[in-house]
């Protein structure tokens, strides 16, 4: 089982699960540029707790990784900072083409490495961004409109006039109609 003391951005999937890989620990939110705009206060002194393992299985590399964050929102109902828990599992097997696919469980997440690279460049054929992979897979916990539980925000409420105590307005052609009647 190998591991690093640094969560690293680049690595070789298929060659680290076959070693098995292991790290746990928490990863500054700096390094995840997308999950700390959504934050409300700069990213210093903020952290995501990640566990993540790369194994082999089957024939095939597996990526098992959970990720924690507190994130200070933005509420969408009285527009405070509302400190926001994110938490994600990611089970996904890592593919080396789309035949392997055939050999999961309808169930059962995937990527296929080789797309991976369309969406995630990576500067070696055989690497994949794990950072960048991580941070998907936890923006799409990232609730849609984070709120408190007991926001005591009320909408204001808007007062209408009676028609009564609306001043009498004139009607804008009748201007026309008097200069109509001045002309013949």
């Amino acid at each position: 089982m190998m591991s690093s003391p640094s969560f690293p951005q680049w690595i070789e999937p298929i060659k680290w699960a076959e070693q098995g890989y292991s790290w746990s620990g928490d990863i500054p939110l700096e390094r995840f540029n997308r999950i700390a705009s959504e934050s409300m206060v700069t990213a210093h002194n903020q952290h995501i707790h990640v566990q993540c393992t790369l194994t082999w299985k089957n024939g095939m590399a597996w990526l098992n990784a959970s990720l924690k964050v507190s994130l200070p929102m933005q509420c969408q109902r009285c527009l405070e900072p509302v400190n926001t828990l994110i938490v994600t599992h990611v089970q996904l097997a890592l593919l080396e083409d789309a035949a392997q696919a055939e050999r999961l469980d309808e169930e059962a997440d995937y990527i296929i490495l080789s797309e991976e690279h369309i969406v995630h460049p990576a500067p070696h054929p055989n690497q994949m961004d794990l950072l960048a992979l991580l941070e998907d897979e936890l923006l799409l916990s990232v609730p849609l409109a984070p709120r408190h539980e007991d926001c005591d925000y009320t909408v204001p409420t808007v007062v209408i006039a009676d028609e009564e105590t609306l001043p009498e307005r004139k009607n804008p052609f009748e201007i026309l109609a008097t200069l109509k009647q001045n002309r013949s």
